[in-house]
């Protein structure tokens, strides 16, 4: 019994291990934060840059792996895509074969034919003439405003009295609705990473920094000036050059050391609870592309945009250590 209860229990480890996604995995790589940044030696701190980016550079890989097979399962799509959006134009405006077909070829039609099948489609779907949009460009605010509520309401007694049109004006409001949702999530993606810059911009525009950095390169200059044969005022004057810079480099670590960890700390708080978030964004671009191509995105095309997230983290954490100046092995 207790053999089988084994057997099971690793099967389930197993199933759960298989339904891992990506970002999960890569989550779970991250190496942590170091916990003493500024008294960390060069070999500590070389041996984690390195770590961090080996895992960015296997990251980066299979994004880049990602995005080739997503583009070619569009490529290799391309015939089905063209005979879907054929398809929604024919349901959307009322287009024959023929006009599909004339469509098609639209580099060897003429101006006039061109806006004869506008024509055409605006007076099969909206019941309105190029003429007409030309004029309704041209009116006031208050004059569109009226013609706009006497079109909707020539539209619904139409749509109440053609069902079919009705359906076409559904399938439109439909891939309508989708594209609001892919904007509105694109939106929150834009929303989380404008926050994430904001963890990292105040440091990096101090212009206590910039003035910090000035000081330890005036001192760096001048010591360097003296190099040679020295007197004895001159040595004493190098000693106190190089423990000024010494002193300031380490100031310059604890300061913004502390302000870079706890931006880091923030940052993958972040992207953690903005998993749903990214998933959802991969789910909805999925589905859009869907209504408008017909084409069924492969699932691992999905996870982009997590993937993307957590390799913005990584590039952030490669620069754990870019405020530590000072190494006591150099003295």
């Amino acid at each position: 019994m207790k053999r089988i209860f084994m057997i099971m229990l690793a099967a389930g480890l197993a199933l759960t291990g298989a339904a891992q996604t990506r970002s999960q995995e890569y989550m779970k790589r991250i190496p942590a934060l170091p916990k003493d940044s500024c008294n960390a030696t060069r070999a500590s701190v070389e041996n984690f840059v390195s770590v961090v980016s080996a895992l960015r550079d296997e990251l980066e890989t299979e994004i880049e792996d990602i995005r080739e097979s997503v583009e070619s399962h569009i490529e290799s799509n391309a015939g089905k895509a063209e005979e879907n959006v054929m398809k929604q134009m024919s349901q959307m405006y009322g287009m024959s074969q023929a006009d599909i077909n004339k469509m098609k070829n639209s580099r060897n039609m003429s101006e006039a034919d061109k806006e004869a099948l506008a024509n055409k489609i605006l007076s099969q779907q909206a019941n309105m003439t190029m003429d007409e949009v030309k004029n309704l460009s041209k009116m006031s605010e208050t004059g569109r405003q009226a013609y706009t509520e006497a079109y909707a309401t020539e539209a619904m007694a139409n749509a109440k009295n053609n069902p079919g049109q009705a359906a076409a004006s559904n399938y439109a409001g439909n891939l309508y609705k989708t594209n609001l949702s892919q904007q509105a999530a694109l939106s929150k993606i834009n929303e989380i990473n404008s926050r994430i810059a904001a963890l990292y911009s105040p440091i990096q525009n101090d212009p206590e920094m910039k003035k910090m950095l000035d000081r330890i390169q005036a001192w760096n200059t001048k010591l360097t000036s003296m190099m040679g044969i020295v007197s004895d005022r001159e040595a004493r004057v190098m000693d106190s050059l190089s423990l000024k810079i010494k002193n300031e480099q380490t100031m310059y670590c604890n300061k913004y050391t502390q302000l870079q960890r706890a931006a880091l700390r923030r940052h993958i708080q972040t992207v953690k609870a903005s998993m749903p978030e990214y998933r959802n964004f991969g789910e909805i671009s999925a589905e859009t592309t869907k209504a408008q191509t017909g084409i069924e995105m492969p699932a691992e095309g999905k996870e982009l945009a997590s993937l993307e997230a957590i390799d913005d983290y990584l590039k952030a954490l490669q620069e754990a250590y870019k405020y530590k100046l000072y190494y006591s092995e150099d003295d």
